[in-house]
């Protein structure tokens, strides 16, 4: 399931971390909420820059997302520690 929370960025993201039962499926959402902010802002940034800039950054970002939802789907957490103890300290949790 917490694959699911990266199939429509950061809407799916959103809808994993309110309503997540378990704090890995909050984590994973809350992750998709963060890339699904920051890609399309680091796409603007490339555009910026150059044409090709945009493609790298688009590519870079597409594979980091194919990566994201298969890790998960695998039952594997893969990203930053500092989101999964948020995801853990959220009252859901409590």
């Amino acid at each position: 399931m917490p694959a699911l929370a990266y199939v429509l960025l950061p809407v799916s993201g959103m809808l994993a971390y309110f309503n997540g039962a378990s704090p890995r499926m909050r984590f994973h959402g809350l992750q998709a909420i963060v890339l699904g902010a920051l890609w399309p802002a680091a796409m603007y940034g490339g555009s910026a820059v150059s044409p090709t800039a945009t493609r790298v950054v688009a590519i870079a970002g597409a594979a980091l997302w194919l990566l994201l939802m298969i890790t998960a789907a695998l039952g594997r957490d893969l990203g930053p520690r500092v989101l999964k103890r948020w995801a853990e300290e959220s009252p859901k949790t409590r």
